[in-house]
């Protein structure tokens, strides 16, 4: 099977409504991918049986003139620490391997009210705490370079996004879990602020910083998606857009190749009329360290209440480090999160600016067993260097996007470009996003690779 050029929801919608497609054809398409790709590329974990009576519903009402929203007959995925009744909901972990969804998560229940055809759930990292290897559940495997991580926790999401089995995938993200895989494969990734989109049913391990968010070929598919999702979005983008690029920042931390790939991408923004200025906000990686306590000490909560006898020892050494946080370092970590979410209000204020501008990582994406890398002739460890932009977004509760801006030339896997904004300016952002796209290149030579048959 070759990799085809995408077509938006909005068309494949367009032409079910018509018509001029059929729910069958769309959803044996998707279909076909998952079978031909997943037995290498590992982005499904369990397979919706009812796929069959989905189509057939969503046809007939097709036929009797009931479309129920653009996403009617359009294929989605979920993660699978999210419930979707009758398939297992192990959250990527031994401890819950014999647990099976009684019903729906909210985000899933307003799927199927909107037509959508669910077609399973995707990999992730164990209780989608970021990790590259998943012992129990294998994650899935970067489609660019097998060798290189695909991101996590959403892991499976992002890669069933550039690979075509399916056209809108759901994740979380406490710390950059949907815009981390979506960098690595190539594709769009949107957080909205928390509770934007449902989280009803949904486990919530790190509640101070986690969303449910999207991620979809195309700024035009998310922002799609979010439109029928939420229940009441916020206005869009009113003005020409203006954007605060963290010049000392990316200076500091980016490798060479990340900072000429971003630097490109600036000048394309800038030559297609948008204003970016250079700022720096003080305590930005102090922010997102305080997200990193922030995160463990609500994730240690949640794991000191589950039997661990059958987590992976890094879950367990994940407990056992959250164990040994003093009270007086999490509420310190609490106190800079909401100094930053103040500075970075004021700087966005202060000169109008719609979001913050960055690369999605510092770095490409690394080996999977690699633990360090080179930034700048300089070894530095993977952790926490790659969380320097986005895992600021989780700390102040912000709404933020990826998505690509080229390929690295000697790894050949794509870089991100990295949008963030006040939580509450979701259309704006999405808005912003879209114009960015539409002057960045196109990824090409596109995945996948090869197929399992």
């Amino acid at each position: 099977m070759t990799f085809a050029a995408p077509v938006s929801i909005a068309e494949l919608s367009a032409g079910l409504a018509a018509g001029e497609l059929r729910v069958a054809d769309l959803i044996g398409d998707v279909s076909a991918r998952i079978q031909a790709f997943n037995p290498i590329y590992r982005a499904f974990s369990h397979l919706a049986a009812d796929v069959d009576a989905q189509v057939m519903q969503r046809q007939d009402e097709l036929r009797t003139g009931r479309v129920r929203s653009a996403l009617h007959g359009i294929a989605v995925s979920v993660k699978g620490n999210i419930p979707l009744a009758g398939l297992p909901w192990t959250e990527g972990s031994a401890i819950y391997a014999d647990r099976v969804a009684t019903q729906d998560a909210g985000i899933v229940a307003r799927v199927r009210a909107a037509g959508g055809v669910m077609m399973g759930t995707t990999t992730l990292s164990e209780l989608a705490m970021y990790g590259v290897v998943n012992p129990f559940e294998p994650l899935g495997l970067n489609p660019w370079d097998i060798a290189r991580t695909a991101g996590g926790s959403s892991t499976g999401a992002g890669v069933a996004a550039a690979l075509g089995m399916g056209q809108l995938h759901i994740g979380t993200d406490s710390g950059g879990s949907i815009r981390n895989p979506a960098c690595h494969c190539g594709v769009v990734g949107f957080m909205p602020r928390i509770g934007a989109l449902t989280l009803e049913g949904k486990p919530n391990h790190a509640p101070s910083l986690s969303s449910v968010g999207l991620i979809a070929r195309s700024v035009a598919d998310v922002s799609l998606g979010f439109g029928v999702l939420a229940p009441a979005p916020p206005r869009g983008l009113e003005r020409g857009p203006r954007l605060l690029v963290l010049r000392q920042l990316i200076d500091a931390m980016c490798d060479v190749e990340t900072q000429v790939l971003f630097d490109a991408a600036l000048g394309r923004l800038v030559s297609a009329g948008f204003t970016c200025i250079d700022v720096d906000i003080p305590f930005w990686l102090e922010g997102e360290r305080a997200a990193g306590v922030v995160s463990l000490a609500e994730s240690g909560a949640a794991l000191a209440r589950m039997d661990l006898a059958r987590a992976s020892a890094g879950i367990r050494a994940r407990c056992a480090a959250a164990a040994r946080l003093s009270t007086g370092e999490v509420a310190a970590a609490r106190a800079t999160a909401a100094l930053l979410r103040r500075d970075v209000a004021a700087a966005l204020r202060y000169v109008g600016a719609d979001a913050i501008l960055t690369p999605t990582w510092p770095f490409a994406a690394p080996r999977i067993d690699d633990a360090t890398v080179t930034v700048r002739g300089m070894s530095v460890p993977v952790d926490p260097h790659r969380n320097c932009f986005v895992r600021t977004a989780n700390a102040i509760d912000a709404c933020a996007i990826t998505l690509p801006m080229g390929l690295y030339p000697d790894s050949g896997v794509p870089a991100g470009l990295h949008l963030m904004a006040d939580g509450g300016s979701e259309l704006r952002l999405l808005a912003v996003a879209a114009l960015a796209e539409a002057v960045m290149p196109a990824l090409s030579p596109a995945p996948p690779l090869r197929s399992g048959n």
